[in-house]
């Protein structure tokens, strides 16, 4: 199975200042949002990035689209290298890879119909006829669920479901590879959340889509994702099978992070704050409130193979999968 995105050794950096984040300005305080991660994404199948706010997960859709630029590293699309630098590989990007955003109301004009919504993205691809335009914009209509009349409502005439299924048939009103979705449930009521999560499934089938999904939940991610990527502070400090990532997870922060996913039994329980004490300035990342952090923890890891598509960025594991002697319990300093 051939990939559609193979990002290699990506590094994205902001300045903060002033409490916001500027992109490559020069200053004494830089932030590596994405920090060396390194992923695929498979053609046919979701691969999805997990981990807190913060982590990193935005970024990487908004590189994907064009919007951010990596400081280093490398995105290939469909085996193309990305020049971020020429506007022709920022417009194959565009091409090839739609994005949906976790707020419908923000991404959509108010003042614009959905008609009017639709033919613009249309324009821009320069990929149909104008005369085309009517009906290609009624097949994605049905194809997402919407009803016909919402062709002529403003996006405030709309619930938050059907603004969300516009925003997905904005997004492949032109046919893409690959569909970025970045948290595209999250600002939704749950009865809502499970018939756009259906939608997708069906688009995904239908469409022969590959999907980059980001949530923070994780019970989303077990739904929609093959494989997943979890992100500590724009680090990625595991990566495998969806299905093993959540049932057997060897990162420390991996297993905290799935000890806190809510379920029937801890529903009325107020969840943990995972990271609130911040990442380690220097070694691994995690090694500050790590409860399993020895002596090797004051260098970085590197990622691991643990077999069969696995990876884990920890000092635990060597590169057959088994675990290392622990020297230490407490975190290391």
């Amino acid at each position: 199975m051939s990939n559609i995105v193979e990002a290699d050794n990506l590094t994205v950096t902001f300045r903060a200042r002033g409490g916001g984040s500027f992109l490559f300005e020069r200053g004494s305080r830089m932030i590596n949002a994405v920090d060396n991660a390194s992923f695929r994404v498979r053609e046919g199948e979701s691969f999805g990035l997990a981990g807190e706010t913060g982590s990193g997960k935005s970024t990487i859709a908004r590189v994907l689209v064009g919007l951010y630029r990596p400081r280093s590293g490398s995105i290939k699309l469909l085996g193309k290298e990305i020049n971020f630098r020429r506007k022709e590989d920022i417009a194959y990007l565009r091409r090839n890879v739609g994005i949906v955003f976790q707020d419908p109301v923000g991404s959509l004009n108010p003042r614009s119909k959905v008609r009017e919504i639709f033919a613009e993205a249309l324009l821009a691809s320069k990929a149909f006829a104008r005369r085309d335009f009517g009906s290609r914009i009624e097949t994605m209509i049905e194809i997402v669920g919407l009803r016909k009349s919402s062709i002529e409502a403003y996006p405030r005439e709309l619930s938050g479901g059907e603004k969300q299924r516009v925003s997905l048939a904005r997004a492949l009103v032109v046919p893409r590879k690959l569909l970025v979705l970045d948290e595209p449930t999250s600002s939704l009521d749950v009865s809502i959340q499970a018939q756009v999560l259906n939608t997708l499934r069906k688009l995904k089938s239908e469409l022969q889509l590959s999907f980059l999904f980001i949530t923070h939940d994780i019970n989303v991610i077990k739904y929609m994702s093959n494989s997943l990527g979890i992100l500590y502070y724009g680090k990625l400090v595991e990566v495998g099978k969806t299905v093993d990532v959540v049932t057997n997870p060897k990162h420390p922060y991996t297993k905290k992070l799935m000890a806190n996913v809510p379920n029937l039994k801890r529903a009325e329980r107020k969840q943990e704050v995972l990271s609130e004490q911040g990442p380690a300035p220097t070694g691994c990342i995690y090694s500050k409130v790590c409860p399993e952090a020895f002596e090797k923890c004051v260098n970085p890891p590197p990622m691991f193979s643990l077999g069969s598509d696995r990876f884990a960025a920890c000092h635990l594991y060597d590169g057959n999968g088994t675990r290392k002697e622990q020297l230490r319990s407490h975190p290391a300093g």
